[in-house]
Parts: structure tokens; C-alpha cells; sequence
């Protein structure tokens, strides 16, 4: 992708929303525009991505990703993922605010509400669930609250660990997914929310184990 194709492409999007040719879902996410900034994104991040297999290729999935200083990472592992597979990643975490929050939708934004991770996830869609920020500890994954587990555990949907790393002001990232945690038995399914989070976590603190141990 050049500038000057972005600049076509921008041009093209901008005739198509005044012609009003444009999708958007219940949820306020606009394709088109999530697929520009895909696009606009690589020529500002090269991202190298591992393991886009255990993504499925339909249906619903939830990614519990790492995080440090938080800024550029969801947009990162949402545009490798899209990238590697196709999908459309729906990040959570937008602030729930007058015009940010209304244009982060656009781009596949998602509240950090259960109710909005369930039916995200039962409508199919590929959502990522950050841990807590660790900016000190690139190698440690922060707190994975399980209530986003247990939206994940009503839809059905697989748990994958994905691991982003790289520099906050840097060009190169990589991504690494991982497989599907097991899930575990029991019949309180807040209580294997639980359980499920922490292997998740566990997962995730693996990946990046394993990615340090690459350099």
C-alpha cells in the first residue's frame, strides 16, 4: 500500500458515505472505514504474525491480548490478525464518551461491557480482550478479568492467548497467537470463568516467555 493508493481509497470511502453505500452493524463498527485504516496502518507498522492458523475462520473467538503502555497495541494485533486471516478484530476497551467513542465504534471499538462482549461474540465476531497495562514488564501479562471469559463461555466461543510485542514508537511488532486454552470442567460457569482466565493468562505469559527467549 502507497500514499497514493490510500489517498484513491480515501477518495473512494469519502464517495461512498456521501452516496451512503456504506455498512455498519448494530454495534456502530463500519467496515469500510475499519478496512481503510487496515490499510493506512501499514504503512506505519510492520507486523509479523505466528500462529493465524488457530484463529478460526468463521464464527466467534476471544483474544486475550497483553499490553503495556496500551496505545499501540490494540490497533496492532487488530490489523496483523485482519491482515493474516482476514478477520475483523473488535477491541475492547473504547471510552464510552461523545465523539471519540462514536468514531472508535467505526473502527470496531467495543465497550468493556459483558453484555456487549456476548453479543458480539454470539453474533461471530473475533474480539480482543486486553489484560491490564504492564508498562514496566514487556514479559508479564497484567490481570485478566474473567468476566469477558465467561461472555466467551455463553457464546460458546474459544479462548486464544495472543502476544504483541514491540516498540510503542517502533515500526516492527510481532504477533503470536496461540491455540485454544482448554476449558475446564465444573458446573458454576462463574466458576470456571475463573479458572478458564487464569489459564488464559498463563498461556499468554508463555508466548511471551517464549518470545523473549528468541532475542
Amino acid at each position: 500500500m502507497t500514499s497514493a493508493g490510500l489517498a484513491h481509497d480515501l477518495l473512494a470511502f469519502a464517495e461512498q458515505h456521501a452516496a451512503g453505500a456504506h455498512d455498519v452493524d448494530p454495534w456502530g463498527f463500519d467496515h469500510g472505514m475499519y478496512d481503510l485504516a487496515a490499510r493506512a496502518g501499514r504503512l506505519r507498522w510492520a507486523v509479523r504474525v505466528d500462529g493465524a492458523e488457530h484463529v478460526p475462520a468463521s464464527g466467534p473467538a476471544l483474544l486475550v491480548v497483553n499490553r503495556r503502555f496500551g496505545f499501540s497495541e490494540p490497533a496492532v494485533v487488530a490489523m496483523g490478525v485482519h491482515e493474516a486471516t482476514g478477520r475483523r478484530v473488535r477491541p475492547v476497551g473504547i471510552a464510552d464518551v461523545p465523539v471519540l467513542g462514536s468514531f472508535l465504534r467505526r473502527l470496531g471499538g467495543v465497550l468493556d461491557a459483558p453484555a456487549e462482549i456476548r453479543g458480539l461474540l454470539r453474533a461471530g465476531e473475533v474480539v480482543a480482550v486486553p489484560c491490564s497495562r504492564q508498562p514496566l514488564h514487556a514479559d508479564l501479562p497484567g490481570v485478566l478479568r474473567s468476566t469477558a471469559v465467561r461472555a466467551a463461555l455463553d457464546a460458546a466461543a474459544p479462548v486464544l492467548p495472543v502476544a504483541v510485542t514491540g516498540n510503542e514508537l517502533g515500526l516492527a511488532w510481532r504477533v503470536r497467537v496461540g491455540a485454544p486454552v482448554a476449558v475446564p470442567s465444573g458446573a458454576d460457569l462463574d466458576e470456571v470463568a475463573v479458572v478458564l482466565a487464569d489459564a488464559a493468562r498463563d498461556a499468554l505469559a508463555a508466548l511471551l516467555a517464549s518470545r523473549a527467549a528468541d532475542h
